[in-house]
């Protein structure tokens, strides 16, 4: 679905954009529409990163969510007064008269997706508590059902039905990458834990024990480095909750969690070779090098405002 949502958003700017210079419009698409990606999940039960951490530390996710949403506002009030410095004298001319929209009718429908978010939250942990399951399996397991009820409660059974039904077939089969990157992930994770190499990797982690600022910076930095070569965040978690293990009795682990999880995915908008700034190069013909280097900016402000709270609580 955000994948679906960034996809759509490009394509509805590059429509109402297309009267400014390509220059300006492929700088002002590639920067909101990877920024506002990254900014909505860093707080999403289906983000697997989220789901890897909280498994990972322990953190219950309902103690990370009013700081992950934290960082998310300050991150986003930042960008709009940045983008609108930046973007303040360049002059927009809708391409076609606009229409306005239904107010009550918008009001309706995001009231809707807040109550389906909640009651969603909700059930994850009490499924979690009341089966003493890993947040992974249970918004798991929490998903189909709960998508099932609210189609009928919205009374949208048989689109539920049957388009699922479609996107299932057609989905499921292309799941091959994912079934791979997961097997040899986890593989990877336990045979390192296995060797004296994680202890070479631990060492300037373990070094610096005593300095948690120290440490939500290196953290940060090795996300952004082996995303520079193509490392994808889930690889690098995979390795950094085995060597910050031992440290989650010296640190608060929330504040771990926080740092893992804003700094996994604010290089996500600054990677190359990552999904979003892939899909916003072939979208808007841009190289990818340069969207990486026009949200190189915002990937250091947003991690450092999550190290900022991660160190306000510990």
């Amino acid at each position: 679905l955000n994948l679906s949502g960034i996809n759509i958003a490009q394509e509805v700017l590059k429509e109402n954009l297309n009267k400014l210079s390509k220059k300006v419009r492929d700088t002002f698409i590639s920067k909101t529409t990877v920024r506002a990606y990254v900014l909505a999940l860093i707080w999403s039960p289906m983000e697997i990163i989220v789901a890897i951490t909280v498994g990972a530390t322990g953190v219950n996710y309902l103690k990370i969510l009013p700081y992950l949403l934290l960082v998310s506002f300050i991150a986003l009030i930042v960008d709009v007064i940045v983008g609108k410095w930046r973007f303040k004298n360049i002059p927009f001319e809708s391409p076609k008269e606009t229409i306005p929209l239904p107010s009550k009718e918008i009001v309706k429908k995001l009231i809707q997706l807040f109550v389906a978010l909640f009651l969603f939250l909700a059930f994850i942990l009490m499924v979690s508590n009341l089966f003493n399951l890993n947040f992974i399996i249970a918004v798991t397991l929490v998903i189909l059902p709960f998508s099932a009820i609210w189609a009928l409660l919205i009374k949208r059974w048989y689109h539920f039905k049957i388009l699922g039904y479609k996107l299932w077939k057609t989905q499921t089969n292309k799941m091959q990458n994912f079934v791979v990157l997961f097997i040899s992930l986890a593989f990877f994770s336990n045979s390192l834990n296995a060797t004296p190499a994680l202890k070479v990797i631990q060492q300037p982690f373990m070094h610096y024990a005593n300095s948690p600022f120290i440490i939500f910076v290196l953290i940060l930095i090795t996300y952004f480095l082996m995303s520079l070569i193509g490392v994808h965040p889930i690889g690098v978690i995979g390795v950094l909750v085995e060597i910050l293990a031992p440290l989650f009795n010296i640190i608060n682990p929330t504040s771990i969690a926080i740092v893992l999880i804003v700094s996994a995915l604010a290089t996500s908008s600054s990677s190359s070779y990552g999904i979003t700034v892939t899909l916003t190069s072939i979208n808007t013909n841009q190289n990818p090098y340069l969207i990486t280097l026009r949200n190189l900016p915002f990937t250091f402000i947003f991690g450092f405002i999550g190290i900022l709270i991660a160190m306000l609580i510990l």
